[in-house]
């Protein structure tokens, strides 16, 4: 086997509520674990590239063969001439239908600069059996590289029309979580699958993590495994509004696949989930301004208002909400890489429908003119969006969104509620130093200040509790979050002071 000096700085992830941390560079080639009392260290290959013909790295998901027409995102790139030196296979996702992400590292070293690709490459879109002439083939003309990880850009000549791309998530990987991992490497029998695998893995201990990787391990089946030949295919949530994207295939064990001996069995995945903005960019580098209309080529017009598209059902519609039948064209697959939600602060109206603010995807309604003044938002102009658009907003701020009343009071939601803020450190000490929204004082008022039962929560130290009639309940260990069904629920950071305040006893 083909090996590389590890290069890349020694990091460390400690833990006390484990005997163990692991100490190593998971980008490299190379991966240093070392347990607690121990006096050696074991040193493991871990594979990060394409599956090549000529011995060098490469990287394919063993679990089980995916149904026919399932996960039509997923793409196979063939990376160089197959059967020649230095020729590869990896797998990626569409974010676009010109566009598919996948890793740097399946175009060899890090280094790889934007432009044309150093071999010939060419993607093979929503063709779960490669034998079959289903999806779409297109050579790629163009990488763009992330500058700080090992996730890279490939440009399709020809889009994938008619395969719906893949949105990047709006939440981070959390431990106990389960997701799902497909790709078209070798699987436990084959070294050159036709048909695309996929399993179900669950993300690991949070000590593990770092701001950019995370850990997995098979859940079903439990020895499923990521081989040779997936790197860069996706890691995606199953949700009822649609997959989304949290990261792509780093590196692996490999324990189970054809040819390897390796039994440790898990892998490392590199996050995607935050890199939304930079694909956005990379893929439409030019600004969308609110309040104007624009057309992808496949027929859909929107209406952009704080960042984020809101489709017209009909040309009558657009009429309706008093703009003109005109728009400027974007490419396809524009829209799904905006936010879905306006962000926080945007001032929206619909036709005979009131004027609001946006905080945390809701809609807050100013009952005056002067409720509009006192909030900070006097002088600016609506972006009007559609009557069947607007009824669609729920009324309370989602979790963890961050609030003021014009007389300077702060507050987070949860749960429905709103938790106050005593002083300017204790929002601080929380983590929320980002911008918040001013809202009416008398919206705030009328809120909750107690959470609804259900609502998952957590003080700055790291302690996570339940409550539950207006009480906390605490839980003892992350594995108790997840074996009570809490794996996947918000988590909102309130202050120490307003937890201790909370009785442990449920009232009647």
């Amino acid at each position: 086997m083909w090996h590389r000096r590890c290069r890349l700085p020694v990091r460390a992830w400690l833990s006390t509520r484990t005997a163990r941390s692991w100490q190593g560079s998971r980008r490299g080639r190379c991966m240093k674990i070392v347990k607690t009392g121990w006096r050696a260290a074991l040193t493991l290959v871990l594979v990060a590239a394409g599956l090549t013909s000529s011995g060098l790295p490469a990287q394919s998901a063993v679990g089980v063969a995916a149904a026919d027409g399932t996960y039509r995102f997923v793409a196979k790139l063939t990376i160089g001439e197959p059967g020649q030196e230095g020729s590869t296979t990896c797998s990626g996702a569409l974010v676009a239908p010109q566009w598919v992400i996948t890793a740097k590292s399946c175009f060899g070293s890090s280094s790889v600069v934007s432009g044309p690709p150093p071999r010939p490459t060419t993607a093979t879109v929503g063709r779960t059996s490669l034998s079959t002439s289903a999806g779409a083939v297109s050579a790629v003309d163009r990488l763009v590289p992330h500058p700080g990880r090992d996730v890279v850009l490939a440009r399709l000549v020809t889009p994938a029309s008619g395969i719906t791309p893949i949105r990047l998530a709006w939440a981070e990987p959390r431990y106990g979580q389960v997701l799902r991992v497909a790709g078209y490497g070798r699987t436990a029998t084959e070294w050159v699958p036709d048909r695309m695998h996929t399993a179900q893995f669950t993300v690991g201990w949070w000590a593990d993590q770092t701001a950019t990787t995370f850990d997995v391990k098979g859940r079903v089946p439990a020895n499923a495994s990521i081989c040779k030949g997936d790197a860069g295919g996706p890691a995606f949530r199953e949700l009822e509004v649609g997959p989304q994207l949290v990261a792509i295939n780093g590196s692996s064990w490999q324990a189970g696949c054809i040819g390897e001996t390796q039994t440790r069995q898990g892998a490392v995945e590199i996050r995607v989930d935050d890199l939304a903005h930079w694909v956005r960019e990379t893929i439409v580098d030019f600004p969308l301004a609110d309040g104007s209309l624009y057309r992808e080529p496949a027929g859909a017009i929107s209406v952009i208002a704080g960042g984020a598209p809101i489709w017209f059902d009909s040309v009558d519609e657009i009429s309706a909400t008093g703009y003109p039948q005109s728009w400027a064209a974007v490419p396809d697959g524009t829209f799904g890489l905006l936010p879905a939600v306006p962000r926080n602060g945007t001032v929206v109206a619909a036709p005979n429908h009131g004027i609001y603010v946006v905080a945390g995807g809701a809609k807050i309604w100013f009952n005056s003119p002067q409720e509009m003044v006192d909030t900070g938002y006097g002088g600016i102009g609506p972006t009007i969006v559609p009557t069947r658009y607007l009824d669609t907003f729920p009324d309370v701020p989602r979790d963890g969104t961050l609030v003021q009343n014009p007389q300077g009071g702060v507050w987070v939601f949860a749960g429905g509620a709103k938790v106050w803020f005593a002083y300017p450190q204790e929002v601080i000490d929380t983590g929320y130093g980002g911008a918040r929204t001013v809202l009416p004082t008398r919206y705030l008022d009328n809120v909750s200040d107690v959470p609804r039962d259900g609502t998952l929560v957590r003080n700055p130290q790291g302690d996570v509790y339940l409550i539950v009639g207006g009480a906390k309940k605490y839980f003892h260990s992350w594995d108790e979050i997840v074996e009570s069904g809490y794996a996947d629920a918000p988590l909102t950071v309130l202050p120490a002071r307003y937890l201790e305040g909370l009785p442990t006893a449920s009232s009647d």
